[in-house]
């Protein structure tokens, strides 16, 4: 094989493997965008179905105290803060008004500051506030819990690859 063919082969696996991502991304986003479809409509319905919410919320709380040793402080507040048994019985109650739902939903993004690097801190702030705007205008709760729980994940998701690329500078550095 000559040179210039090596060379087109490599450029066609290349753009092979571009459109397998772009396909593969499409994939995930379709997916996404299909899952909170989903929550919207099943908090909406009438009667509304709560119990995806609750093991997300469970997710969320389990995904901040992860990243903490058993018997720390702040461990302990998220844990007494998040209390998945008081969450369960309020929402299925209808005791939950936007408002504390708008206060759990500021103590995750302060509890996602407190964990995260500060310079995630002003895209963190973004998420909040494009959920505040969202709760500010009057949506209704079923439109809230997609993008609370989009945007926690989101922060929490990047609190964690930024503890693994961390590790793997510190595994490279020893090396």
């Amino acid at each position: 094989m000559e040179n210039n063919e090596i060379e087109e082969k490599n450029k066609e696996k290349l753009m092979f493997d571009k459109n397998i991502q772009k396909l593969n991304d499409q994939v995930e986003e379709n997916f996404k965008f299909a899952f909170y479809n989903l929550l919207e409509e099943r908090i909406s319905s009438n009667p509304p179905d709560y119990d995806w919410l609750i093991r997300l919320y469970g997710e969320i709380k389990l995904k901040l105290t992860q990243l903490l040793r058993d018997g720390s402080h702040l461990k302990k507040e998220i844990n007494e803060s998040m209390d998945l048994e008081l969450f369960e019985q309020m929402i299925k109650n209808n005791a939950f008004s936007m408002d504390d739902f708008h206060k759990v939903i500021k103590y995750v993004f302060s509890k996602c500051k407190q964990l995260q690097s500060p310079g995630r801190d002003k895209e963190t702030d973004q998420r909040l506030d494009d959920i505040s705007e969202l709760v500010n205008s009057g949506a209704a709760f079923g439109s809230v819990v997609p993008l609370f729980i989009r945007n926690a994940n989101y922060c929490l998701d990047l609190i964690y690859k930024d503890i693994e690329n961390v590790a793997d500078v510190i595994k490279k550095t020893k090396n």
